[in-house]
């Protein structure tokens, strides 16, 4: 398996290497400096999910090779693979494309993983929900089909400085490979160490000189990958409590329905891009410790992206601790929104 994981890695960096000198002289897939949520200082290629795609698509084939991944199999993933690829690659490349376009292609590639890849929710360890899903499972596949549509642009939303969306799926990925080996699910296993590879390569680039940006291509992939896996694992292992699924991917799912309920709050549309993410709070607050620049946008972009690290692992490494646990998996997921809660008040009110 680790051969897979060395030869994504590889092509990964390669095709980083690749992107950057296009977007450098032929301007290709450049991010622009201008926009409500833009911290670089100079045009960016934001292709860098394409190169994920590549190491990840290719260290699949190697593992279907080596006879971890059933070739079936790989077919039906790369037929629920391709919507969100198209609707990221058209994004990253000619940009503004409709928020619905982008969610529908999501959703679509949701609906064939749940359809082609039995990716559905078979319990969720509350009564009387479990038996509600075993009598009606079409519940547990439209359940599916919302968390795996959704997880593409939770993860969009957290990608916001060098080395924060990367690093934090990084995190995932070993978290659900971890589980998958103490579960001895080969499959899972290598799946995650697949996504794992390609992600060290862009990550090299990315962190913390922020030479090539992950884009939208990247982020739906990423977060198509996790959820897909995560609902897989516990699917597949009666062993796996369900709420590690939730736990393990708590950071982007929390910030994406807390960020939803804001809007609404404030009366704003739900695709609405604005500053008032945990990670923006983090960069207006927190940077000036390392970086006493007077300009607030100077300040270290990567600076950013170790303090959401920490926030991400007191979900991940919980997760990892007590897989088979539910009732500490509940306790856990509560800890974690309240924390969160708490950091993002004492951020806005200027207590910290």
């Amino acid at each position: 398996m680790l051969h897979a994981t060395a030869l994504s890695a590889l092509l990964s960096w390669l095709g980083c290497a690749v992107l950057i000198l296009l977007g450098r002289r032929r301007h290709f897939g450049l991010d622009e400096t201008v926009g409500i949520q833009k911290w670089h200082r100079q045009p960016t290629p934001r292709t860098g999910g394409f190169a994920i795609a590549v190491g990840l698509l290719l260290g699949l084939l190697w593992l279907v090779h080596l006879a971890y991944v059933p070739a079936a199999k790989m077919g039906f993933v790369s037929v629920a693979l391709l919507p969100v690829l198209l609707a990221g690659g058209v994004e990253d490349v000619r940009r503004h494309v409709a928020p619905l376009w982008r969610a529908l292609a999501t959703l679509l590639a949701a609906t064939l993983a749940v359809s082609l890849l039995g990716a559905s929710v078979h319990r969720v360890g509350l009564w009387p929900l479990d038996a509600w899903l075993q009598t009606w499972p079409w519940l547990g596949a439209m359940a599916a089909v919302i968390a795996i549509g959704a997880l593409p642009h939770a993860v969009n939303m957290i990608d916001g400085y060098n080395g924060l969306a990367g690093v934090v799926s990084f995190m995932i990925f070993g978290a659900l490979g971890y589980v998958a080996f103490k579960v001895s699910d080969a499959l899972i296993m290598a799946l995650s160490l697949a996504a794992i590879g390609s992600l060290l390569g862009f990550l090299f680039w990315n962190w913390p000189r922020g030479q090539i940006f992950l884009g939208d291509t990247g982020a739906y992939l990423l977060g198509f990958w996790m959820a897909l896996l995560a609902v897989l694992l516990v699917a597949r292992n009666a062993a796996v409590s369900p709420w590690f699924a939730l736990l393990v991917l708590a950071y982007p799912v929390w910030e994406l329905l807390y960020s939803l309920w804001r809007r609404k709050f404030r009366k704003r549309a739900g695709t609405a891009p604005d500053t008032l993410h945990l990670h923006h709070l983090v960069y207006w607050r927190l940077t000036r410790l390392l970086d006493e620049h007077p300009d607030p946008r100077q300040r270290r972009n990567a600076a950013t992206s170790p303090y959401l690290w920490a926030v991400a692992a007191f979900s991940v490494g919980p997760a990892m601790l007590w897989w088979n646990n539910t009732a500490v998996l509940m306790l856990c997921c509560v800890a974690f929104v309240t924390l969160y809660l708490l950091a993002y008040r004492l951020l806005v009110q200027r207590r910290i």
